[in-house]
């Protein structure tokens, strides 16, 4: 298993559970074990409470809050392109489906992950401003401001998520210098289980072993990559 593959949350949770699994049984594990364990739970617990931390991000609620708008504005322009449709002013009715015909291809973006939405709702957005006719099709049927809002909204969506990005980035790099105490820590302690479990195995040893192989294996199908051939032994 190749440990530099998970990200930092799946490498903390391995770490935690392992010495989870080992504490019931501590007391059957031997003394240089014991001492291992004990490095293991200081060295997980300090990089788990890293990497929560690293996930929460300030700027996250502002992401979601932004996007939430222009969710409803989009929802709002839909429903009001469908009534006017069928309005009995042929003029209304008549804007109303030419600025369907342009806007149905973007009805469901709000759907989409969100780069995928900002970045199509802007090309939209500049289209939409471009064309005389959408702009007079969207003032006959009062969405116009509708358009503006979006406008405003999705440049201040861009923004902040750029902000959320560049700050993410900025503490993944300064989350990472605990792990590397906290991964010798797990490899160390494997390593002695698995010299226990061949040099002096008991059935305590035996369980835990085997516990340990189902997290690795849990663990390991977190990567979503073909699985390694040889070895199960752990590798930083």
């Amino acid at each position: 298993m190749h440990l530099s593959h998970l990200s930092h949350e799946d490498a903390a949770s391995l770490f935690v559970q392992t010495g989870e699994h080992a504490i019931p049984v501590r007391s059957y594990i031997g003394e240089i074990a014991n001492a291992a364990l004990t490095n293991l739970q200081t060295n997980s617990a300090a990089f788990s409470a890293q990497a929560n931390r690293q996930k929460k991000n300030k700027y996250t609620e502002e992401v979601k809050a932004n996007r939430e708008v222009s969710t409803n504005l989009f929802g709002e322009v839909k429903r009001t392109i469908t009534f006017e449709s069928k309005s009995r002013d042929i003029d209304r009715q008549k804007a109303a489906q030419n600025f369907d015909f342009f806007f149905a291809p973007y009805s469901d973006i709000t759907r989409a992950p969100i780069g995928t939405q900002m970045e199509q709702t802007q090309e939209m957005i500049v289209k939409y401003k471009a064309d005389p006719i959408l702009i007079s099709a969207a003032q006959i049927i009062g969405i116009d401001n509708l358009m503006t809002e979006l406008e405003t909204d999705n440049n201040g969506l861009i923004d902040v998520y750029k902000i959320r990005t560049t700050d993410s980035g900025n503490r993944e790099t300064s989350s990472t210098d605990l792990r590397p105490a906290a991964t010798e820590s797990y490899v160390q302690f494997c390593t002695i289980i698995e010299q226990a479990v061949n040099l002096t195995p008991n059935d305590y040893l035996l369980s835990l072993f085997n516990s340990m192989n189902e997290l690795r294996k849990k663990h390991n199908a977190l990567i979503q990559k073909p699985k390694d051939k040889g070895t199960s032994s752990p590798t930083a």
